[in-house]
């Protein structure tokens, strides 16, 4: 694993999902509000905390935020803030490592059975 340091900006379609399925409730809002507001403007990805990546041996980058991850690639945005984890942050964090496609996609779980996939 490579850690690097500070924060920059990133593409989100360049960053991957360590889990294979979130939860739509996010706080207060759910990812679809949050997609809908980053495209309609009344909300802007430094409105949210800042998503924590890191980088594999390999060069993949990878996500410990999925859910605002995932209101960032709904948004089609092309650059978000990021903060690169701790090796600390990611040790902790690899448990959600269960991505079974590389974690190019991930499942929105809607409720009630219902759900949507996030690529």
């Amino acid at each position: 694993m490579y850690v690097k340091g500070g924060s920059q900006t990133l593409n989100p379609k360049d960053i991957h999902f360590m889990q294979s399925s979130i939860k739509n409730q996010t706080g207060s809002h759910t990812v679809l509000e949050n997609i809908d507001a980053l495209k309609n403007g009344t909300l802007k990805p430094e409105d949210l905390p800042t998503i924590k990546v890191w980088q594999d041996e390999a060069g993949k980058i990878w996500t410990l935020d999925h859910r605002r991850l995932a209101s960032f690639k709904g948004a089609e945005l092309d650059n978000v803030p990021v903060q690169w984890a701790t090796p600390q942050e990611v040790a902790d964090q690899m448990w959600k490592m269960t991505t079974q496609n590389g974690g190019t996609s991930i499942k929105l779980k809607l409720g009630n059975g219902q759900s949507t996939i996030i690529k």
